[in-house]
């Protein structure tokens, strides 16, 4: 039987508050001494799982995307929780997981892939001045070769720092691609492909679009090298700058929590309206609001229209499908570069959206009419009402690369009521029997599954009655 080769996780936004992975004191400040109760439960089911490997075989972690938040929290606070949580995986005499991790990098840990490549063109400054830069090597590209073996190598200096914490992480070692990376089989027929998903929002893409309003004539950028070639400077302000820059990044970051619901939002029009009229007579003041509230009113529904995770009732808009069809063209291109050919399978597996999901992705210039397409959720409670589209999920990836997800937790009204499930999408014989193996592997009525629901149960309740409160909390420095 087939074993787990690899495990896939996104989303889990380490150090951020509203991560279900991040152990609070008080309303906002990281418990450094001790782990959530979710993420140490998180950690024996995928013990469990590993388990069940031959030989005691250690699979792979591939975090693909918004491992860590350094949009909602500071790099001391996210390398905490992260600390917290290879700590577990990597446990003396009981390590789930490979020592080496793979990240790919997300629009909301994005500095991270800035700062694992500004270091190594540190390290080779003197070999790209004497005109003998490594190979592989160009300043001009901002992504990596999807392919794992290919150099130049990148590692992440900022998250393998934790080496020194003790020779229990001496072995850490965080090895960093961007933005995709692709999983082939020694065949050559078979393939999965993993990337975070930013690019496959409009948000994510702000810089192109503003092009393009003003120079319509250009031509939308075709690739992830493109894409990254314009936006990286949007990432980088946005989801890890902007929120820290003293009492306006404190104020944005509160905005960036209120627009996670559109309920939320319409609030926060009313006092800016407020605010901007307070000077003006009655009757000229509440008309100036009217037209600020209509106004301003479209446009906050129409980004927020945008933002995949502020829409609580589809698992993709058509939007995101339009910009997930896009990307999948520019995977396939890069694929007709570095492969000998296409496989005749493909699985895809993403994240950034929080909304797990598994789909035949229907496409004719794919071998075989299209591609697997899996999501592996989100761990954050960023919305006061339960939305059952959303949770936390795992991929995991066999060793003749069969693809099938976990489902572990959904934010549905009772998350109580929620029960693991493992799922795969259009399963050949080989992938429904690497699912029928893992179901095997779990227990919903025993431990670590058990203590695990109940685990998440709690935070996510606890969580929600937080979000209830964050409104009036983030609204109140503009109220004066």
């Amino acid at each position: 039987m087939t074993g787990i080769r690899y495990i896939a996780v996104s989303d889990l936004h380490l150090g951020a508050s509203n991560s279900l992975l991040t152990r609070l004191t008080g309303e906002t400040d990281v418990d450094a001494a001790t782990p959530s109760r979710v993420l140490l439960a998180l950690v024996e089911c995928l013990r469990a799982l590993a388990a069940g490997n031959a030989g005691g075989k250690r699979p792979t972690l591939i975090a693909h995307g918004d491992l860590i938040d350094l949009a909602l929290s500071g790099p001391e606070r996210a390398i905490t929780v992260f600390g917290q949580l290879v700590a577990a995986l990597l446990a003396p005499g009981r390590a789930v997981i490979d020592d080496e991790i793979v990240l790919l990098p997300g629009n909301h840990d994005h500095l991270v892939w800035d700062y694992a490549r500004e270091r190594w063109l540190e390290d080779h400054l003197s070999e790209i001045i004497d005109g003998e830069p490594p190979a592989g090597f160009t300043t001009a590209r901002r992504i990596t070769s999807m392919l794992p073996d290919a150099e130049p190598r990148f590692e992440s200096a900022l998250l393998c720092a934790l080496r020194r914490r003790g020779p229990d992480l001496a072995g850490l070692r965080v090895r960093v691609l961007y933005p995709d990376l692709v999983l082939v089989a020694p065949s050559g027929a078979k393939a999965v492909l993993l990337t975070h998903g930013q690019y496959i929002e409009s948000t994510s893409r702000a810089m192109s679009a503003f092009l393009r309003l003003i120079a319509p004539h250009i031509p939308p950028p075709a690739d992830a090298a493109a894409m990254e070639e314009e936006n990286w400077p949007w990432l980088d302000f946005f989801f890890s700058s902007m929120t820290r820059s003293g009492k306006p990044g404190a104020l944005l970051a509160g905005i960036y929590d209120i627009a996670q619901d559109s309920r939320d939002l319409d609030a926060l029009v009313d006092v800016v309206a407020a605010n901007v009229t307070s000077h003006s007579g009655r009757a000229v003041g509440a008309l100036e609001r009217w037209g600020i509230r209509r106004g301003v009113g479209t446009l906050v529904d129409r980004l927020a229209a945008a933002r995949e995770r502020g829409v609580t009732n589809q698992l993709l808009t058509s939007d995101t499908r339009h910009g997930l069809t896009t990307y999948l063209e520019a995977l396939r291109g890069r694929l007709l570069v570095d492969l000998p050919r296409l496989p005749d399978e493909t699985s895809l597996i993403i994240g950034h959206t929080h909304k797990p999901l598994c789909e035949w992705w229907a496409d004719r210039r794919w071998p075989g009419g299209g591609v697997r397409v899996f999501n592996t959720g989100g761990w954050v409670v960023d919305h006061a009402q339960a939305q059952p589209l959303m949770g936390g999920a795992v991929a995991l990836v066999s060793d003749d690369l069969d693809v099938c997800l976990v489902r572990l937790c959904q934010q549905i009204r009772e998350p109580a009521d929620w029960g693991v499930s493992v799922d795969t999408v259009t399963p050949s014989p080989a992938a429904q029997a690497f699912a029928d193996h893992v179901r095997a592997l779990i227990d919903p009525g025993k431990a670590p599954w058990e203590t695990f629901t109940d685990a998440a149960a709690a935070a996510i309740a606890d969580h929600r009655e937080r979000m209830a409160q964050f409104l009036q909390e983030n609204l109140r420095p503009l109220r004066g």
